[in-house]
């Protein structure tokens, strides 16, 4: 059979089923929803291995345990396992094991959060260059922690203090293994306290950064970038607050192996006065962060909206501006100065945590 070609109108038609009809999905992108799993198992699989490598008793002291509480006047079977005060540094443990789920899973929130708004705003040469200066804060920042020892305050005051009052109590009270799975957790924590925020002051100043493609800024694109800048502030606030609060139980946690009123409260006090520097130290990191950053992108806004061939009334341009997240007064960035003062506020809240710890209390 000779071939016959489409007539002009076939082809029109094919053309316009061309242009109609979507592409056909990948099997890949019909199943992609599934990935929304991914979060919520991997936050149950973390809480679960950090639960299941805190025990510190072994079978018989289980048994022990429950049948001392039920029968108090029986014989112990182990005269320096005392039922109550290990319940009680139970408490103090697991509390302090929440702030750790808590401060790993707002670091990797923060983390990707921050990554792919530092991947979206730079082309690829000026994204090196940002990535070469984080990887040399961030190496900086390890070798610090890294050099630590107990001549520096802060090894002593913020790690070195709980972490020997763990030890002196005794492998009755504190086996090696849970000393060194606590050791092996604080490490981690550390880490990511170190890492995770460099990525964050950098995805802020991302935000000030001209536009990928090389087009001229505009305010819209000062009205993006406002957004970002939002995103990473509470990314920030979220790695910062959860830091407070795991700073102040581990803080905490030797409270509960004091049976001393007078030496409990001063574990208690030592703890909430070191947790409320930091937390002021935070809260004023994120003030010089945020408010340089929206202060410079809201005055290009305006001026961009000046300077527009289609200029607005003033009223109208304010407008705008409030519409945008643009505008700047306290009562537009109420949010955002909550969010700023929230490390500071966490402090006296991580005292809340774990009072009373005595145990006759």
């Amino acid at each position: 059979m000779p071939y016959l070609a489409p007539t002009e109108s076939a082809q029109h038609h094919t053309g316009l089923d061309n242009m109609t009809t979507p592409p056909a999905a990948s099997p890949a992108s019909e199943y992609r929803f599934l990935l929304l799993i991914i979060p919520s198992v991997f936050i149950l699989l973390l809480a679960t291995g950090l639960f299941e490598f805190s025990a510190n008793i072994t079978v018989d002291n289980f048994h022990d345990l429950t049948s001392r509480l039920m029968h108090p006047s029986s014989e112990p079977a182990d005269p320096h396992f005392h039922a109550t005060h290990f319940l009680v540094e139970v408490k103090a443990r697991y509390i302090w094991l929440t702030t750790v789920v808590v401060a790993l899973v707002a670091g990797l929130y923060a983390l990707i959060l921050c990554a792919a708004l530092i991947y979206q705003s730079h082309p690829r040469p000026r994204l090196l260059v940002v990535t070469a200066v984080g990887i040399v804060l961030a190496s900086i920042g390890l070798a610090f922690i890294w050099a630590l020892d107990e001549t520096h305050a802060l090894y002593r005051a913020v790690f070195s203090f709980s972490y020997e009052n763990l030890r002196q109590a005794g492998p009755q009270r504190i086996s090696e293994g849970l000393l060194r799975y606590t050791m092996t957790v604080v490490s981690i924590v550390n880490v990511q306290a170190i890492v995770v925020p460099v990525v964050a002051l950098l995805a802020a100043c991302s935000t000030l950064a001209p536009p990928v493609t090389g087009r001229a800024i505009d305010s819209e694109y000062c009205a993006l970038q406002m957004r970002r800048l939002k995103e990473v502030l509470s990314a920030a606030s979220a790695i910062l607050v959860a830091g407070i609060l795991h700073m102040g139980a581990w803080l905490r946690w030797p409270a509960a192996l004091v049976g001393d009123n007078h030496a409990h409260e001063a574990i208690l006090g030592a703890a909430l006065a070191i947790t409320l520097f930091w937390g002021v130290t935070f809260t004023l990191m994120l003030v010089a962060t945020y408010l340089p950053a929206a202060v410079l992108l809201a005055r290009r806004a305006q001026a961009l909206l000046q300077e527009s061939p289609h200029k607005q009334t003033a009223p109208e341009q304010d407008q705008w501006l409030k519409d945008h997240g643009l505008f700047l007064s306290l009562q537009d960035h109420f949010p955002q100065f909550g969010l700023m003062l929230a490390p500071l506020l966490a402090s006296p809240l991580s005292s809340l945590l774990l009072a009373p710890l005595t145990p006759t209390g």
